[in-house]
């Protein structure tokens, strides 16, 4: 049993430590301030492979420089994952950006005007497939429910001796340091 004690302890342990992430994440998302992204397209490999997850940071247009990877709208609204070949100063705090995907032989055919883009920060190698995986009932519902075992397991006391020993430290006979009291008349 007490190796499913330690089981179940790592499990919280790197449980938590999702947990924080995932909610840095959600707030990051929600804020405006991060943005998660799933490559669709081959056109940026060998740096990004079709079905890698990105985490994405917004970052203002002044600070980007020739041979960044950014995530940009087209004018059709699709989100655009390209390396930055050549920056031109544009209106007010804008930069145009010239853009091709490293796995492409020429530039994008019409420059991006932006305020601001995405930068990738984090790449997750094949995360549309656990995701896609993971969302299985069949896969998701179990680790839900190992997940709450393992919780119950880390939550009950470690053994009887230990309990044993807990109780001992206090006997019900303990007589106080002043010695026996008499009651008030």
């Amino acid at each position: 049993m007490k190796w499913l004690k330690r089981v179940g302890d790592a499990f919280l342990t790197a449980a938590a430590v999702a947990g924080v992430l995932g909610l840095v994440l959600f707030l990051g998302i929600q804020t405006g301030n991060l943005q998660s992204l799933v490559v669709v397209s081959g056109s940026m490999i060998p740096t990004y492979e079709v079905g890698d997850g990105i985490v994405s940071r917004r970052v203002p247009a002044r600070a980007l420089e020739v041979g960044d990877v950014v995530s940009v709208f087209t004018r059709d609204g699709v989100l655009v994952t390209h390396r930055i070949v050549e920056v031109e100063d544009g209106p007010g705090d804008a930069r145009t950006l010239t853009l091709r995907g490293d796995n492409n032989p020429v530039d994008d055919p019409d420059p991006y005007v932006v305020e601001d883009a995405l930068v990738p920060m984090v790449r997750i190698p094949g995360a549309r497939d656990a995701v896609e995986v993971l969302r299985r009932p069949a896969v998701g519902i179990p680790i839900v429910v190992a997940a709450c075992a393992l919780v119950g397991f880390a939550l009950m006391p470690s053994s009887k001796k230990r309990a044993a020993e807990d109780g001992a430290a206090v006997a019900p006979d303990a007589v106080d340091a002043q010695g026996p009291t008499t009651p008030d008349r």
